[in-house]
């Protein structure tokens, strides 16, 4: 049995939280919170996004603790991000860092906020930048950051100071990474352009190696890329025009599509695959859950749930 934590970025939203049993998701209860974005597990802490907790509109973290079964209490008050529209966190040695897409900024709570500049060419989408993704780097040393308005993945420390950059194709608009169970590759989706770049990863710098296609060659629609994830030799990666999952085998490194899943819903932000069972969070309006066998995907649940963005475990 697993604990999962679902967040609904509505006015009357919160995070439901389900119980994973026998690749079916059990409502428990409800947190109520205004407009939850994304969430991390850390220590016993579920700590969650806001997208507007102050009265300047700036975003705030709140952290709640998780008992031995699972359930949410003692919320935290909420300290600001110090930017606007705050979409992805993550904890590294008890700091919590964070990204502010309209501000094109990152945060370390309480201590520090980095503002970057610049633009890219893919208006207006790239007028100038958006901070998008933030997670500590596979060998655990370094902060990676996403900048999807720059085209580049920065290495930081820390203490946020910059280490080393790299960039993505011009306009693909760089989001999220995923990295090899080995830690040596890192890929990354790129939203505007719904490609995913290969690069290699060593001790806080990283090599475009190259940069593939995640739709069809014969697809001509507009599409958007969201979430990324890797499974042993399996890269999977959410379209949100399509309402597809793409399944890539990366056996050589190198992803190569080999199917696209629907996902039953409109718009899939977010998505896990847990214990052969994988959930996807439809910004549609309602949660997919399907049984996972090699690459066969069956649906197994559909559940309604406004404005779904997050699945955290």
């Amino acid at each position: 049995m697993r604990n999962i934590y679902i967040s609904s970025c509505h006015k009357n939203g919160g995070i439901y939280r389900y119980e994973l049993k026998e690749g079916r998701l059990i409502f428990k209860d409800k947190t109520d919170l205004d407009r939850p974005m994304y969430t991390t597990v850390h220590n016993k802490k579920l700590y969650v996004i806001l997208r507007e907790a102050f009265e300047n509109g700036d975003s705030g973290i709140v952290s709640l603790n998780i008992s031995d079964g699972g359930s949410l209490s003692n919320l935290s008050s909420p300290i600001s991000t110090g930017g606007k529209v705050c979409c992805h966190l993550c904890v590294k040695d008890n700091d919590v860092f964070s990204t502010n897409y309209i501000s094109g900024s990152i945060n370390k709570l309480g201590q520090k906020t980095v503002i970057h500049s610049g633009s890219g060419p893919n208006l207006p989408r790239q007028d100038k930048a958006h901070c998008h993704f933030i997670k500590p780097s596979p060998d655990g040393k370094y902060i990676l950051v996403c900048d999807l308005g720059l085209d580049t993945i920065f290495t930081y420390d820390t203490d946020l100071n910059v280490i080393s950059a790299e960039k993505v194709p011009d306009g693909h608009g760089v989001r999220h990474l995923a990295y090899s169970q080995d830690g040596k590759t890192v890929y990354a989706v790129n939203e505007l352009a719904a490609t995913v770049s290969v690069l290699d990863y060593s001790d806080g710098k990283l090599t475009l190696l190259d940069t593939v296609e995640t739709l069809p060659e014969d697809c001509t629609e507009k599409n958007t890329a969201a979430a990324i994830r890797v499974y042993g030799n399996r890269l999977y990666v959410s379209n949100r025009a399509q309402s597809l999952v793409a399944v890539m085998d990366i056996s050589n490194r190198i992803p190569k599509l080999i199917k696209q899943i629907s996902t039953d819903g409109i718009s899939p932000r977010d998505f896990d695959i847990i214990d052969n069972t994988m959930i996807c969070t439809n910004e549609g309006g309602n949660i997919t859950v399907y049984n996972v066998e090699g690459d066969n995907f069956t649906l197994t649940q559909n559940i309604p749930c406004e404005a779904v963005l997050c699945v955290d475990c």
